[in-house]
Protein backbone atom coordinates (compact mmCIF):
# COMPACT_ATOMS: atom_id res chain seq x y z
CA UNK A 1 0.00 0.00 0.00
CA UNK A 2 2.83 2.38 1.48
CA UNK A 3 6.45 2.02 0.18
CA UNK A 4 9.02 4.61 1.21
CA UNK A 5 12.26 4.35 -0.83
CA UNK A 6 15.13 5.96 0.97
CA UNK A 7 14.04 9.71 1.65
CA UNK A 8 16.22 12.35 2.55
CA UNK A 9 14.40 15.35 3.95
CA UNK A 10 16.27 18.54 4.94
CA UNK A 11 15.19 22.18 6.32
CA UNK A 12 17.12 24.34 4.44
CA UNK A 13 20.55 23.00 5.23
CA UNK A 14 19.89 20.49 8.06
CA UNK A 15 19.13 17.10 7.01
CA UNK A 16 16.70 15.49 9.09
CA UNK A 17 15.89 12.37 7.73
CA UNK A 18 18.65 10.15 6.04
CA UNK A 19 17.56 7.26 4.00
CA UNK A 20 15.02 6.15 5.35
CA UNK A 21 12.65 3.26 3.78
CA UNK A 22 9.21 1.93 5.57
CA UNK A 23 6.49 -0.22 3.88
CA UNK A 24 2.94 -0.50 5.29
CA UNK A 25 0.74 -3.04 3.88
CA UNK A 26 -3.18 -2.48 3.43
CA UNK A 27 -4.96 -3.19 7.15
CA UNK A 28 -2.47 -2.95 9.08
CA UNK A 29 -1.77 -0.49 12.25
CA UNK A 30 1.78 0.04 11.89
CA UNK A 31 3.58 2.87 14.91
CA UNK A 32 6.38 4.92 14.32
CA UNK A 33 7.77 5.47 17.41
CA UNK A 34 10.86 7.31 18.97
CA UNK A 35 11.81 10.33 21.36
CA UNK A 36 11.49 14.09 20.64
CA UNK A 37 13.31 15.29 17.55
CA UNK A 38 13.46 11.96 16.05
CA UNK A 39 12.11 12.92 12.97
CA UNK A 40 8.42 11.01 13.23
CA UNK A 41 6.39 14.48 12.80
CA UNK A 42 9.04 15.20 9.27
CA UNK A 43 8.40 11.88 7.89
CA UNK A 44 4.21 12.12 8.15
CA UNK A 45 4.63 15.67 6.88
CA UNK A 46 6.47 14.28 3.91
CA UNK A 47 4.14 11.78 3.52
CA UNK A 48 1.61 14.04 3.15
CA UNK A 49 3.30 16.04 0.99
CA UNK A 50 3.73 19.30 3.05
CA UNK A 51 8.07 18.70 2.43
CA UNK A 52 9.41 17.44 -0.54
CA UNK A 53 12.00 14.73 0.15
CA UNK A 54 15.42 15.75 -1.76
CA UNK A 55 16.25 12.31 -2.95
CA UNK A 56 13.94 9.25 -2.54
CA UNK A 57 10.58 8.17 -3.67
CA UNK A 58 7.19 7.37 -1.78
CA UNK A 59 4.79 5.03 -3.25
CA UNK A 60 0.94 4.57 -2.52
CA UNK A 61 -1.43 1.90 -4.46
CA UNK A 62 1.52 2.11 -6.67
CA UNK A 63 1.41 5.43 -7.65
CA UNK A 64 3.88 7.96 -6.99
CA UNK A 65 3.29 10.42 -4.42
CA UNK A 66 6.26 12.33 -3.58
CA UNK A 67 5.04 14.66 -6.97
CA UNK A 68 1.69 14.83 -5.99
CA UNK A 69 0.75 18.55 -4.56
CA UNK A 70 -0.69 18.54 -0.80
CA UNK A 71 -3.72 19.87 -1.90
CA UNK A 72 -4.21 16.32 -3.65
CA UNK A 73 -3.12 13.82 -1.06
CA UNK A 74 -6.56 13.80 0.16
CA UNK A 75 -7.51 12.52 -3.08
CA UNK A 76 -5.92 9.46 -3.07
CA UNK A 77 -6.97 7.97 0.36
CA UNK A 78 -4.33 9.50 2.81
CA UNK A 79 -5.90 11.55 5.87
CA UNK A 80 -3.33 13.39 8.33
CA UNK A 81 -4.28 14.31 12.25
CA UNK A 82 -1.69 16.42 12.79
CA UNK A 83 0.30 16.57 16.49
CA UNK A 84 -1.23 20.32 17.02
CA UNK A 85 -5.07 19.30 16.03
CA UNK A 86 -4.76 22.48 13.96
CA UNK A 87 -8.63 23.34 14.49
CA UNK A 88 -10.27 26.61 13.46
CA UNK A 89 -10.47 28.26 16.74
CA UNK A 90 -13.19 30.68 15.50
CA UNK A 91 -15.44 27.89 13.53
CA UNK A 92 -18.28 25.72 15.06
CA UNK A 93 -17.47 22.10 15.61
CA UNK A 94 -19.52 21.04 12.30
CA UNK A 95 -17.38 23.87 10.08
CA UNK A 96 -14.52 22.22 11.42
CA UNK A 97 -15.64 18.53 10.60
CA UNK A 98 -17.30 19.90 7.14
CA UNK A 99 -13.05 21.13 5.83
CA UNK A 100 -12.99 16.93 5.79
CA UNK A 101 -14.92 16.95 3.02
CA UNK A 102 -13.84 20.08 1.35
CA UNK A 103 -12.57 18.66 -2.07
CA UNK A 104 -15.58 18.97 -4.41
CA UNK A 105 -15.90 14.69 -5.01
CA UNK A 106 -16.88 14.58 -1.74
CA UNK A 107 -19.48 16.62 -0.98
CA UNK A 108 -22.44 13.98 -2.16
CA UNK A 109 -21.53 12.13 1.08
CA UNK A 110 -20.96 15.15 3.59
CA UNK A 111 -24.01 14.21 5.31
CA UNK A 112 -23.70 10.63 5.36
CA UNK A 113 -20.03 11.15 7.23
CA UNK A 114 -21.44 13.89 9.56
CA UNK A 115 -23.74 11.18 10.63
CA UNK A 116 -21.13 8.73 10.97
CA UNK A 117 -18.74 11.11 13.35
CA UNK A 118 -21.12 12.31 15.16
CA UNK A 119 -22.02 8.22 16.22
CA UNK A 120 -18.39 7.63 17.05
CA UNK A 121 -18.29 11.17 18.79
CA UNK A 122 -21.72 11.58 20.62
CA UNK A 123 -20.11 14.47 22.79
CA UNK A 124 -18.74 16.28 18.87
CA UNK A 125 -22.87 15.99 17.97
CA UNK A 126 -23.69 18.07 21.29
CA UNK A 127 -21.25 20.60 20.58
CA UNK A 128 -21.95 21.16 17.11
CA UNK A 129 -22.46 24.82 17.28
CA UNK A 130 -19.80 25.49 19.69
CA UNK A 131 -16.71 27.33 18.41
CA UNK A 132 -13.72 24.74 18.13
CA UNK A 133 -11.16 26.84 20.37
CA UNK A 134 -13.81 26.21 23.08
CA UNK A 135 -13.28 22.85 23.47
CA UNK A 136 -11.07 20.74 25.52
CA UNK A 137 -8.27 19.10 24.64
CA UNK A 138 -10.24 15.92 24.26
CA UNK A 139 -12.86 16.87 22.47
CA UNK A 140 -10.64 19.25 20.26
CA UNK A 141 -8.98 16.23 19.36
CA UNK A 142 -12.41 13.87 18.48
CA UNK A 143 -13.11 16.76 15.95
CA UNK A 144 -9.19 16.53 14.87
CA UNK A 145 -9.86 12.46 14.06
CA UNK A 146 -13.41 13.28 13.27
CA UNK A 147 -12.70 15.45 10.06
CA UNK A 148 -9.42 12.63 9.02
CA UNK A 149 -12.29 10.73 8.34
CA UNK A 150 -15.56 12.73 6.92
CA UNK A 151 -13.03 12.32 3.53
CA UNK A 152 -13.60 8.29 3.87
CA UNK A 153 -9.68 7.72 3.85
CA UNK A 154 -7.84 4.16 2.90
CA UNK A 155 -5.49 4.83 5.20
CA UNK A 156 -5.39 7.53 8.39
CA UNK A 157 -1.86 8.81 9.79
CA UNK A 158 -2.16 9.95 13.87
CA UNK A 159 0.20 11.86 14.87
CA UNK A 160 0.94 11.93 19.20
CA UNK A 161 -3.33 11.71 19.31
CA UNK A 162 -2.91 10.95 22.97
CA UNK A 163 -0.04 14.11 23.91
CA UNK A 164 -1.67 16.13 26.93
CA UNK A 165 -5.24 13.92 27.42
CA UNK A 166 -6.73 12.58 30.09
CA UNK A 167 -6.21 8.92 30.49
CA UNK A 168 -9.75 7.80 30.25
CA UNK A 169 -9.95 9.89 26.90
CA UNK A 170 -6.16 8.23 25.86
CA UNK A 171 -8.23 4.99 26.14
CA UNK A 172 -11.44 5.85 24.27
CA UNK A 173 -8.97 6.70 21.25
CA UNK A 174 -6.83 3.87 20.88
CA UNK A 175 -10.07 1.07 21.54
CA UNK A 176 -11.29 4.15 18.40
CA UNK A 177 -7.98 3.03 16.26
CA UNK A 178 -8.31 -0.47 16.65
CA UNK A 179 -12.09 0.43 15.87
CA UNK A 180 -11.28 2.10 12.53
CA UNK A 181 -8.53 -0.64 11.74
CA UNK A 182 -11.21 -3.66 11.84
CA UNK A 183 -13.13 -1.68 9.75
CA UNK A 184 -10.86 -1.74 7.35
CA UNK A 185 -8.47 1.53 7.66
CA UNK A 186 -5.21 0.92 7.17
CA UNK A 187 -3.20 3.65 10.24
CA UNK A 188 0.07 4.94 10.74
CA UNK A 189 0.83 5.75 13.99
CA UNK A 190 3.07 8.35 16.25
CA UNK A 191 2.80 8.26 19.57
CA UNK A 192 4.91 8.30 22.55
CA UNK A 193 2.97 5.76 24.65
CA UNK A 194 5.34 3.18 23.35
CA UNK A 195 3.48 0.22 25.43
CA UNK A 196 0.27 1.36 24.25
CA UNK A 197 1.03 1.99 20.30
CA UNK A 198 3.03 -1.50 20.09
CA UNK A 199 -0.30 -3.44 21.78
CA UNK A 200 -2.38 -1.93 18.96
CA UNK A 201 0.07 -2.77 16.25
CA UNK A 202 0.70 -5.16 13.70
CA UNK A 203 4.45 -3.67 12.72
CA UNK A 204 6.83 -0.95 14.36
CA UNK A 205 9.38 0.95 13.50
CA UNK A 206 11.75 3.12 15.77
CA UNK A 207 13.79 5.90 14.49
CA UNK A 208 16.11 7.43 16.02
CA UNK A 209 18.34 11.78 14.62
CA UNK A 210 16.49 10.83 11.93
CA UNK A 211 17.13 7.01 10.63
CA UNK A 212 15.21 3.71 11.21
CA UNK A 213 17.48 2.22 13.50
CA UNK A 214 14.76 -1.20 14.91
CA UNK A 215 11.92 -2.42 12.94
CA UNK A 216 10.07 -5.54 13.40
CA UNK A 217 6.44 -7.17 14.40
CA UNK A 218 5.15 -5.74 17.70
CA UNK A 219 4.81 -8.27 19.90
CA UNK A 220 8.52 -9.01 18.93
CA UNK A 221 9.77 -5.66 20.23
CA UNK A 222 7.38 -5.25 22.84
CA UNK A 223 10.18 -7.84 24.50
CA UNK A 224 13.36 -6.34 22.64
CA UNK A 225 15.66 -5.67 25.29
CA UNK A 226 16.64 -2.18 23.92
CA UNK A 227 13.25 -0.89 23.83
CA UNK A 228 12.48 -2.05 27.30
CA UNK A 229 15.27 0.00 27.86
CA UNK A 230 14.99 2.78 26.15
CA UNK A 231 11.00 3.69 25.86
CA UNK A 232 9.55 1.24 28.54
CA UNK A 233 11.56 2.33 31.39
CA UNK A 234 12.22 -1.41 32.38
Amino acid sequence: MLNIHDINVFYGNVQVIHNLSMKIEKGETVALLGSNGAGKTTTLRTISGLIGPKSGAIFYNDKRLDKVPPSAIISHGISHVPEDRRLFPQMTVEENLLMGAFEKSLWGKRKEKLEEVYEMFPRLHERKMQHGGTLSGGEQQMVAIGRALMSSPEMLMLDEPSLGLAPKIVESIFVLLQRLNKEGITILLVEQNVNVALEISDYAYVMETGKIVLEGKAENLMDNVYVKQAYLGL
